[in-house]
């Protein structure tokens, strides 16, 4: 009974949360699909990410920014996550169109950084170097939302 008090109220101050970047609209929908969201509320906190899809298929981790892997692949997991989007409807495939056409011959995509450099250098062995690390997150969300992708194939 405690933990059913617990999740409702973490829920409902999900739902009155104010979110910032794209990222808070993701993780707000899915900590609310997480503690048993209805339809409608879920449905509700989805609207403002599916407009932000651009014409070519993703999604921006800033207005300002350009469409990438991260912003993409983390959006369509959350959306599927969350019981909103199935990866057989056309905004998810247009999405994947999207990860497909930006995915670099290695396999892996490149993000780049927007990071303050105020630690120190290192090589991890990613490709993009100074974006390695941003990169290596942005290609396991585009991982993850092809993953999805394939059974609705």
């Amino acid at each position: 009974a405690e933990t059913k008090v617990r999740m409702e109220r973490a829920k409902q101050w999900l739902v009155h949360a104010e979110p910032v970047i794209l990222e808070d609209l993701d993780m707000r929908l899915v900590g609310v699909a997480a503690a048993g969201g209805s339809p409608a509320e879920l449905r509700k906190l989805a609207e403002p990410i599916l407009v932000q899809q651009r014409p070519e298929g993703g999604w921006a981790q800033r207005d300002v920014f350009a469409s990438d892997a991260y912003a993409t692949g983390m959006t369509l997991w959350a959306l599927a996550e969350a019981g909103v989007l199935r990866p057989d409807q056309e905004i998810y495939r247009k999405g994947v169109r999207f990860l497909l056409g930006t995915q670099g011959g290695d396999g892996s995509w490149h993000v780049a950084s927007r990071a303050t450099k105020f630690q120190e250098y290192f090589e991890s062995g990613f490709p993009y170097r100074h974006d390695q690390w941003i990169s290596t997150m942005g290609t396991g969300w585009a991982a993850s939302a092809l993953a999805l992708a394939i059974d609705s194939r």
